[in-house]
């Protein structure tokens, strides 16, 4: 199975988020990747699609240390949102502590992965996370979102 991945990564820091997205991209062809700063950027864009009843994002990857408020709340409103709630979430982030795994987990994120500093195990990061998700996990129809 190959699902096109359109990811949208919500990562302040800009020099990680080209990593990631150069690292995912090198990895598979059928990835889109949209990058927004902080929570109300990533709702706005959220809303945006839904508002034109066309949901593209089938992946977040979110980082917890965020600008203003925690990925957190985003990824509450995303599991509090019925025409979202369906959208993998996987937490990427270099701050979390054991709490901030539990709270992930108890706010439905689909994983929580330190981020590596090294740029090897980065990249095989990055590696795994296209060949899981575009390859062996099965995602929803786009349209089934609306459902």
């Amino acid at each position: 199975m190959n699902n096109f991945l359109e990811i949208l990564i919500v990562e302040d820091n800009l020099e990680d988020f080209e990593l990631l997205k150069r690292t995912l991209q090198e990895h598979s062809e059928q990835i889109s990747v949209t990058n927004k700063t902080d929570v109300d950027e990533a709702i706005a864009h959220l809303q945006a699609e839904e508002s034109k009843r066309k949901s593209k994002t089938n992946l977040i990857i979110l980082d917890l240390g965020l600008p203003k408020e925690s990925g957190l709340s985003l990824l509450e409103f995303v599991k509090s949102q019925k025409s979202l709630r369906q959208i993998p979430v996987i937490v990427l982030t270099s701050i979390g502590d054991y709490r901030d795994m539990l709270e992930s987990y108890k706010n439905y994120s689909s994983c929580f992965i330190r981020k590596p500093q090294d740029l090897n195990e980065f990249s095989e990061t990055a590696k795994a996370i296209v060949s899981f998700w575009s390859r062996v996990a099965i995602l929803p129809n786009k349209n089934d979102y609306h459902v």
